[in-house]
């Protein structure tokens, strides 16, 4: 794509999507790659979803309602499939406790909605005994994800300042106050928390749960 800088030469703006197609190539990949290493094949379906899912954060930022939709109807006829009823049961629990914990994180401001619903697909595909240890993992990767970028962009500091001003306002009234950051600052435009849902998944599937 081509745009045109306020000194009238034109530059080429690097396409997006191919950016994004990358990066969902190389997540979807190392699941897929786990999944195969560790003897788990119907966890594949997992790099699929996740390939979609990356692809879209990176690119949009947003994963679309029809594919955690599609996702998570996959995911349960696969598990009836697989293991009939049993199989079913076990994925609308995990589809249940990741939708109570998610649901959580996101009234509080920690996932957006997309990545609620796309951490609901992965709980119908791991199971309710696999959710501590992926929402530690993705949680550890979302964490040093955004501090990588504050770091990248200078704003260490300024968010550190901005979490100790509301730590003191608690101490001293008990009540907790966050000062919004900037407009178009890092912590304002948040991170593709997609790219940490692939981390996470490779990451259980490979170490488990770390407690």
């Amino acid at each position: 794509m081509v745009g045109l800088p306020k000194t009238g030469i034109p530059h080429v703006v690097p396409d997006s999507r191919w950016a994004s197609v990358s990066v969902a190539l190389l997540v979807s990949g190392g699941v897929l790659a786990v999944a195969w290493w560790v003897r788990l094949p119907l966890l594949a379906g997992a790099a699929v979803y996740l390939f979609f899912a990356v692809e879209s954060d990176v690119r949009t930022a947003r994963i679309p309602n029809w594919l955690n939709l599609g996702a998570l109807l996959g995911a349960m006829a696969g598990a009836y499939l697989v293991a009939g009823p049993a199989g079913f049961a076990a994925a609308m629990l995990g589809a249940g406790i990741a939708f109570v914990l998610s649901f959580t994180l996101f009234a509080i401001g920690v996932f957006g909605a997309g990545d609620g619903k796309g951490v609901v697909v992965l709980g119908a595909m791991y199971g309710a005994a696999e959710l501590p240890g992926l929402y530690f993992w993705m949680l550890l990767a979302g964490g040093l994800m955004a501090l990588a970028r504050l770091a990248r962009r200078g704003e260490t500091m300024a968010c550190l300042r901005r979490w100790l001003a509301s730590l003191r306002i608690f101490l001293a009234t008990r009540a907790f106050v966050h000062e919004q950051p900037p407009s178009g600052s890092a912590a304002a435009s948040g991170i593709p928390f997609a790219i940490c849902m692939g981390l996470g998944s490779a990451a259980q599937m490979l170490w488990g749960s770390p407690w």
